[in-house]
């Protein structure tokens, strides 16, 4: 009886050896590696230098300083476009629609497109950490096209501007073009 409970604690032996040794392979695990993507930025600052408090006494055939650019501020290229919003405005403050803008001129700089979408594109890619040549340099109030209807009223101007990134035809997603607008002209 001892011989066969020896018999048997030996085949148990033997069993739980194979099965130890058939788990005993030679394996490895890698360190971890994390990879990170960091998404670059489309920034812009407007500069919109003028007169402070506006201009007062404007009178037709006076042409004044006004200073538009747009600098881009972020990591990424970026295409850029402005938006001028013109109107007359009576003493308070209500919009003048009978009043016609086109009295009113500004010298638009040779690096922009006016699309037909109204917007003004700045011409090619606007690099980071660099500006675009100036939209606007002065603004001019017509002489003889400036009657008398326009005394004692307001011109405002608003300036908008946007910027999209330069890869990837962003543009026509954000801006739903589907060429840029200067591209005939190239």
């Amino acid at each position: 009886m001892k011989k066969k409970l020896l018999i048997g604690l030996s085949v148990v032996a033997l069993v739980a050896l194979l099965a130890v040794g058939t788990w005993a392979w030679f394996t490895a695990t890698a360190e971890p590696v994390t990879n990170t993507f960091k998404a670059g930025t489309v920034e812009i600052v407007l500069h919109d230098e003028f007169a402070e408090g506006g201009i007062t006494n404007w009178n037709p055939g006076d042409c004044t300083d006004k200073v538009v650019y747009v600098e881009n501020t972020g990591s990424k290229k970026a295409y850029v476009r402005v938006k001028l919003t013109a109107g007359w405005y009576d003493e308070v403050g209500e919009e003048l629609l009978n009043l016609s803008t086109n009295n009113v001129t500004y010298d638009i700089g040779e690096d922009w497109w006016l699309g037909e979408d109204g917007w003004y594109y700045y011409k090619g890619v606007l690099e980071a950490e660099n500006t675009t040549s100036k939209l606007i340099e002065t603004v001019c109030l017509g002489g003889a096209v400036t009657g008398n209807e326009y005394q004692g009223k307001t011109f405002k101007l608003e300036v908008k501007a946007e910027a999209v990134q330069a890869s990837n035809d962003a543009y026509k997603d954000v801006w739903s073009l589907t060429k840029l607008p200067w591209d005939e002209e190239f």
